[in-house]
């Protein structure tokens, strides 16, 4: 009899051991198959030369190339350097994720690349090499108008799974100065005086941005008067979700860096959930700073080096 309740418990003990070690591989499958995503943004070579310069591409990240050689002015940017939506292509790093940025004043947005000279009229190759590291020398940020909510910057993520997510995004810039015998000529070196922090990274979803978003801050006016703003190239009509998105974790007073190695870099953290609903995140610009290049015009740049995106789970939020 005892022998017999031995081997019972022996087999119970065996079975609950492979249910446990069964549970705990389909946990580290699902863990493996969420999505973290690092993306870098980078700059053209040049004109005829779309190609990343390699110092300003993050090795082993995911590079996002702002594909205007001259530095000056882009339009709603997709991940592949295109204006629209590239639906059939693999998506940032082959994940699907499809994402373009922008500003709120359509086509001012610009990267910038610490140590290269650029013109603010634009039509003139950049000149010179970028110095620092890949993540902190080249950011995205507004030309011309650094207004809220002109300058801010805009980011749509389509195709998302389901799920829980982390944003970690990298902020860090350097003051820019007029050289050269050109006017218009301008370098970003020096370290003098930082952005005032952004004032909040917001998340909406993209069904409602519109109400939520631009009509709230309708009437912008740059020289008094309106601009374009960029919800026609942001939003697809036909992949717009149930507009079921939460941000669950805000931030505000988000401080932009000038640091020179990428260890240095301490990023902004928000998280949202989603059902696959396409995401829009805001980041908008600080106040009241008198801008490098042009004393007279008051605010603060949104600013945007870098970004991971990482899944934390994979269900469903609840309406």
């Amino acid at each position: 009899m005892k022998i017999a309740i031995v081997s019972l418990l022996t087999i119970v003990f065996i079975f609950l051991t492979g249910c446990c070690c069964n549970t705990a591989k389909k946990a580290d499958n699902a863990k493996a198959n969420l999505l973290h995503l690092k993306v870098d943004f980078a700059a053209p070579a040049g004109k005829d030369d779309p190609k990343p310069i390699a110092s300003t591409a993050k090795e082993g990240w995911s590079n996002w190339t702002i594909p205007d050689w001259d530095f000056y002015r882009s339009n709603t940017v997709w991940e592949d350097g295109s204006q629209s939506c590239p639906q059939d292509g693999p998506g940032i790093g082959g994940s699907g994720v499809h994402a373009a940025i922008t500003c709120h004043y359509e086509g001012i947005m610009s990267i910038h690349v610490a140590g290269m000279k650029r013109y603010l009229a634009g039509g003139v190759q950049p000149e010179n090499k970028p110095i620092y590291e890949p993540i902190c020398n080249t950011w995205v940020a507004g030309s011309d108008f650094p207004y809220n909510p002109t300058s801010d910057l805009i980011m749509a993520l389509y195709d998302l799974p389901a799920g829980k997510y982390r944003l970690l995004s990298y902020h860090n810039n350097f003051n820019g100065r007029r050289i050269g015998n050109s006017p218009t000529g301008i370098e970003y070196t020096e370290t003098r005086e930082p952005e005032p922090p952004m004032s909040s990274i917001k998340v909406y979803p993209a069904k409602t941005v519109i109400a939520d978003y631009f009509q709230s801050r309708a009437g912008a006016l740059v020289k008094e008067k309106t601009y374009g703003t960029p919800e026609k190239k942001l939003l697809i009509p036909a992949k717009l979700g149930t507009g079921n998105v939460k941000q669950t974790l805000q931030a505000e007073n988000v401080v932009i860096q000038q640091v020179k190695t990428d260890a240095e870099l301490k990023p902004s953290t928000i998280e949202f959930t989603t059902d696959g609903s396409p995401v829009i995140v805001v980041y908008a610009g600080g106040c009241c700073k008198s801008d490098d290049l042009r004393k007279q015009r008051k605010g603060g740049w949104a600013v945007l080096n870098a970004f991971e995106l990482i899944q934390l789970s994979a269900e469903t939020p609840k309406q």
